[in-house]
């Protein structure tokens, strides 16, 4: 009887080590994946078959499937470090047909991301995302907070995802064969990365600095795509060092541009131009060449993992290719002046008010994700959200004042805001008749702190 005990309590203590003995908290949507004959998930290349289906429970979305009819589906691993450094490990979905999930439109391809990577309570992508919708890239990758539960044992608190591809609700380009020798004009979707991969376009920066380029649509090159898009990339490379501004604007979109360069200064991430950044192009028309377009956003895992009063290319923990160029640009900084200031003014409270909000949502599933990977390789402990929710604000909210230090309140491009009363605002930059001037204490000066009334008399 004594060893029948010890053997109970042995394969208990292993159950509960394992994440058998948690339970969904109920807060979330729970995700249930099973592969077949309950298969290990154990590679990025490789996919194993399965199914699974989607208990929204009060959340108010909508079921996906059911638990007597599944969603037929194939599932593998995804991510670098996030793969091979971590015990709780990322996920991608490929479902057989197009699904839409949890109110995000319909695809085949998902993603369901563990950010056992995210030291500020599983803020960091969330908010990198709400700020790239608030401040207006093209397109955002939807994400929601879920539960998983992978061939019955519970895994904690995931992010169901859009994976960035091509398509009509994603990266909204022409997409064209893997190979097809007629449309070597695109569209185009790359990543400048930070892992060297076959069939990548190097390209060299004018201070010397290698730049990795894969391509993700399409993946596999004919002779003629390979020329072309090298071409574009180098043409792209050399504008950015040259010195004709006229150029790189011509080959790429500043608002884009610039909303995309915002997202990652607000984040602070120093990895931000390193890896996951990505570019896409529409499919050249009439002889024209189409410009490139920086995003979507992608992988905040770095943000905040550095100062707080410097730029992120400034002596970066990771290369920073492109944008240390690019932000010396005078059409770039005005644009920037002007982005800046609609987000200073009437973008920053909202993103705070959602930052507390979601903290709450994610809060008991953050407790219970602790409970099951507290401990394991490199994981975050984040259980404590109305501490990691205030550490997160605390940064967020320096952030923003060092930027105000560097930029001032920025360009408010309605010049009739120039008689708009002061009296809570005692400097600020404004566009007037084409010229930057600066309103201090109801007295005008330009960008070099002269007077303008001086400058007259």
């Amino acid at each position: 009887m004594s060893c029948y005990r010890y053997i109970v309590s042995f394969v208990l203590c292993w159950i509960s080590y394992a994440g058998y003995a948690y339970n969904p908290t109920g807060t979330l949507p729970v995700v249930y994946l099973n592969t077949t004959d309950g298969a290990a998930i154990t590679s990025k290349e490789e996919y194993v078959g399965g199914s699974l289906y989607i208990d929204p429970l009060n959340t108010g979305y909508e079921a996906l499937g059911s638990e007597t009819e599944p969603v037929s589906g194939q599932f593998k691993g995804r991510g670098n470090w996030t793969w091979s450094g971590f015990d709780k490990k990322p996920y991608r979905i490929k479902f057989d047909a197009k699904q839409k999930v949890l109110g995000m439109p319909k695809n085949k391809h998902w993603c369901l991301m563990a950010h056992a990577d995210d030291n500020l309570g599983f803020l960091k992508n969330y908010v990198g995302y709400k700020l790239s919708e608030v401040i207006g890239l093209r397109w955002t990758p939807g994400t929601v907070p879920v539960e998983l539960v992978l061939n019955g044992q519970y895994q904690g608190l995931y992010f169901l995802t859009e994976h960035v591809r091509v398509g009509s609700n994603r990266v909204d380009i022409t997409e064209q064969e893997d190979s097809a020798l007629d449309s070597v004009s695109g569209g185009w979707l790359v990543e400048i990365d930070n892992y060297y991969e076959e069939g990548n376009v190097t390209l060299r920066e004018g201070n010397g600095q290698e730049v990795w380029v894969t391509m993700k649509s399409p993946e596999i090159l004919s002779a003629q795509q390979r020329t072309y898009i090298e071409a574009q990339l180098n043409g792209l490379n050399n504008a950015i060092w040259g010195t004709d501004e006229a150029d790189v604007w011509s080959r790429l979109d500043l608002d884009e541009a610039v909303k995309y360069y915002l997202v990652q200064e607000l984040m602070e991430d120093c990895e931000s131009y390193h890896g996951s950044c990505y570019l896409y192009k529409e499919r050249d028309r009439n002889g024209t060449d189409e410009k490139w377009y920086f995003g979507p956003v992608w992988d905040f895992g770095n943000a905040y993992n550095r100062g707080w009063d410097t730029w992120m290319y400034d002596s970066p923990s990771f290369a920073q290719y492109w944008i240390g160029q690019l932000a010396t640009w005078p059409a770039f900084q005005a644009k920037l002046q002007e982005v800046w200031w609609v987000f200073y003014h009437d973008q920053q409270s909202d993103i705070r008010t959602q930052i507390t909000a979601f903290a709450s949502l994610i809060e008991q599933a953050a407790q219970r994700d602790a409970q099951v990977w507290n401990g394991t390789s490199n994981y975050c402990n984040n259980s404590n959200m109305n501490a990691k929710r205030d550490d997160f604000l605390s940064k967020f909210n320096r952030r923003i004042n060092w930027l105000y230090s560097q930029w001032g309140e920025g360009v408010q491009l309605n010049t009739e805001s120039i008689s708009r009363p002061t009296s809570d605002i005692r400097t600020r930059k404004v566009l007037h008749d084409g010229q930057l001037i600066i309103i201090r204490d109801n007295r005008t000066y330009d960008v070099t702190g002269r007077s303008l009334v001086d400058s007259q008399n």
